[in-house]
């Protein structure tokens, strides 16, 4: 059970039901929908909830066998959520390309190259900023942030997954 991966945690209830709003990590929606159990930490262990269904309204809804009630679901709200290694499709298994449920994640996994310092690393997440997509990139063992901004882009390769850019002096300074 230690090994299994955090995918997100558990937010509200929803209806009256013991239906149990979800957020989860976009790179693991695919998996946790065709999934048939899901962990959620409580007092230290990983307990299984085996999923009765799951709805979408706007947010990702779910109903757990055995929460029949808003107030059983009221209980395990923000909950780390858990799936076993073996529940993770390998990436190129997928069937929802991530690009559609998140656009921004186009580059994800993709590996930077600076035209001028050549390969800096891979992309381990991006985020949203008010302003900016920004790339979180490991770099000499350590994560440093480079925007995502169209002007830096010069080229990519999908088939290679690397994403080229040009940019400006100093940044790795």
């Amino acid at each position: 059970m230690k090994d299994n991966i955090q995918v997100g945690y558990t937010r509200k209830p929803f209806g009256v039901n013991g239906q149990l709003k979800l957020q989860i990590e976009p790179t693991y929606l695919e998996d946790v929908l065709k999934s048939d159990v899901l962990f959620l930490e409580i007092g230290g262990q990983q307990v299984p909830y085996f999923i009765d269904n799951f709805q979408e309204v706007g947010d990702l809804v779910v109903h757990f066998e055995d929460v029949e009630s808003r107030e059983q679901a009221a209980k395990i709200v923000s909950r780390p959520v858990f799936l076993r290694p073996s529940d993770i499709i390998p990436l190129e298994e997928k069937e929802i390309p991530l690009e559609k449920i998140e656009p921004h994640l186009k580059y994800l996994h993709y590996h930077i190259e600076e035209v001028e310092l050549g390969k800096i690393g891979p992309i381990v997440r991006i985020e949203i900023f008010p302003q900016q997509e920004m790339a979180f990139v490991e770099y000499e063992g350590r994560e440093v942030m480079i925007p995502l901004h169209p002007s830096f882009i010069v080229g990519e390769d999908k088939e290679e997954r690397v994403l080229r850019l040009a940019l400006p002096e100093g940044m790795f300074g």
